[in-house]
């Protein structure tokens, strides 16, 4: 078993669980966040930047550039599905699922692709984003993790799964 297929197993096994145990004892509500910009960092595959606009309300775009594999971009709408913490006067902690795309030129750093992806250079692909959203209502900052699973297209077709941490600085 590659590592790529042992870690896209571990984070679909660890959704399931998120959704089947920890739905059923949460109270949701609508997402609401005022309307504004975010810039920031994303750690994990890709590593890179990200900029976030929310739109007011429950959505949002999400727009990176980074490195996995190549140097690669990816943009995003996304929809607020549920904000799950029942006091938010400190912290809001939003669910989300979007749909975008992505490309990439490769070469370079490829990480778990390797270097049969570089050979082929450019890739376009599809991508699904599902994430949890912690915005600091004191603070001028946002956080949280995003797993994307998807498809990349090129002179053949290869699985997308990204997963990483971000962090925003909110303005």
């Amino acid at each position: 078993m590659s590592i790529r297929s042992f870690s896209a197993q571990i984070a679909s096994l660890c959704c399931l669980a998120l959704f089947l145990f920890g739905a059923p004892s949460v109270k949701a509500e609508p997402v609401n966040q005022p309307a504004g910009w975010g810039l920031g960092l994303m750690l994990g595959y890709p590593l890179g930047l990200n900029a976030k606009y929310w739109l007011g309300g429950p959505n949002a775009f999400d727009l990176a550039v980074g490195g996995g594999p190549g140097v690669r971009f990816h943009g995003d709408y996304e929809w607020g599905l549920a904000q799950v913490l029942k006091n938010k006067s400190d912290l809001t902690l939003d669910l989300y699922l979007g749909a975008g795309g992505a490309v990439t030129f490769a070469s370079g750093f490829c990480g778990y692709y390797g270097d049969k992806f570089c050979e082929h250079r450019v890739f376009a692909g599809v991508r699904v984003p599902f994430g949890i959203d912690a915005r600091l209502r004191k603070a001028p900052v946002d956080f949280g993790l995003e797993i994307a699973p998807g498809i990349w297209f090129g002179n053949y077709v290869e699985a997308l799964f990204d997963a990483f941490l971000f962090v925003h600085f909110i303005f």
